[in-house]
């Protein structure tokens, strides 16, 4: 079955290819923000992190179907990833001061990364279905200051949910995981497989 990767990001490329998976990668063009409004404004009652599973999962699943209608009987992967405090939903930063601003509220707490992936088949969603690993970042100190400000230097940050990577410099800043290493990273590829098997890839 051809296999399309509904997504541009590197990361999660690099993870399906360490599988040795063979696939092709599409973009799709869905306005995230509009559907992302609509689940916190739907779910205002529910906690931050209800509201992070349930727009991983619609977001997931929006860029994969957005595919799959230009492109019948093929297996299309959508995913998407966000970094989460009791208080804030983190996307991708819009600038250098916004990006400092999640790093430094991240700082000597613990938050989660949800990733939500949807399997897509001819506009049908065949599984849909979330990760989450909790991670906790070193107090802020002197230390913190200085690899924030040279994280931020590097631009790494201004593509990644929550400012920061788990396989680059922002690594620096990570005391503890609790979870899926590859659920941080944007893809939960042991479980991802799992699912690949049983669609027979």
């Amino acid at each position: 079955m051809e296999i399309i990767l509904a997504s541009k990001s590197p990361r999660r490329k690099e993870l399906l290819e360490m599988c040795n998976i063979n696939f092709s990668t599409m973009v799709s063009e869905i306005d995230e923000k509009k559907i992302e409004n609509e689940i916190i404004y739907s779910n205002s009652e529910k906690s931050m992190f209800e509201k992070a599973d349930l727009l991983t999962s619609a977001l997931a699943f929006n860029k994969a179907n957005a595919i799959s209608k230009e492109n019948p009987n093929k297996l299309i992967i959508g995913s998407d990833t966000v970094v989460v405090s009791e208080n804030e939903i983190l996307g991708k930063p819009n600038s250098h001061e916004d990006a400092y601003r999640m790093l430094r509220s991240l700082c000597g707490s613990k938050h989660r990364v949800y990733t939500g992936v949807s399997l897509v088949k001819n506009e049908t969603a065949l599984e849909t279905f979330t990760s989450y690993t909790e991670v906790e970042f070193f107090d802020y100190d002197d230390n913190m200051e200085k690899i924030i400000r040279d994280y931020i230097k590097s631009e790494s940050p201004m593509d990644k949910a929550g400012a920061y990577g788990i396989q680059d410099m922002g690594a620096l800043l990570i005391k503890k995981i609790s979870g899926d290493y590859y659920t941080v990273m944007g893809l939960p590829i042991s479980k991802l497989y799992r699912s690949l098997i049983k669609y027979q890839i």
